[in-house]
């Protein structure tokens, strides 16, 4: 069996007040899909990492201006994948901030499925409406 090491970025954006919510996009590709995911994913290889969140978060969601203010957690994974190979996912989640609230996002990217990109309560989260680095994420930062 093959193993494919995969390294990604996400941010962790949280809009505070009386009900936190947090920033999410409907993920319907592998490894966890059809769930809530934080926006962000693989770097390439010569890409520094700040460069690829911005660049991820960018095609995932059209937020061009956002402040990152420091790396929440790493979440690992290991994932079998359709052709038998294993993946293994080391996800940098960097806590990421955007004023004004935007409602309106703009994404072409195909792994964003119909449900597209929100703000959903972090209280009416469970762990299995969301991608393992979304909940892991949730957790490091305290609001799980």
């Amino acid at each position: 069996m093959a193993v494919r090491l995969r390294v990604s970025v996400v941010g962790l954006f949280v809009h505070p007040g009386e009900s936190p919510e947090v920033l999410l996009l409907h993920q319907i590709t592998p490894p966890e899909p059809n769930c809530w995911d934080l926006p962000g994913g693989g770097i390439n290889p010569e890409e520094p990492l700040l460069d690829g969140l911005r660049r991820e978060v960018r095609e995932e969601t059209g937020l061009v201006n956002f402040d990152v203010e420091r790396v929440i957690t790493v979440v690992e994974g290991f994932f079998l994948e359709p052709d038998g190979n294993l993946l293994h996912g080391i996800n940098i989640v960097y806590q990421c901030s955007v004023l004004p609230k935007p409602m309106i996002f703009n994404s072409t990217d195909p792994e964003v499925g119909p449900w597209g990109i929100r703000w959903l309560p972090i209280a009416n989260l469970t762990p299995g409406q969301c991608s393992t680095r979304a909940w892991r994420s949730l957790v490091a930062a305290g609001y799980r």
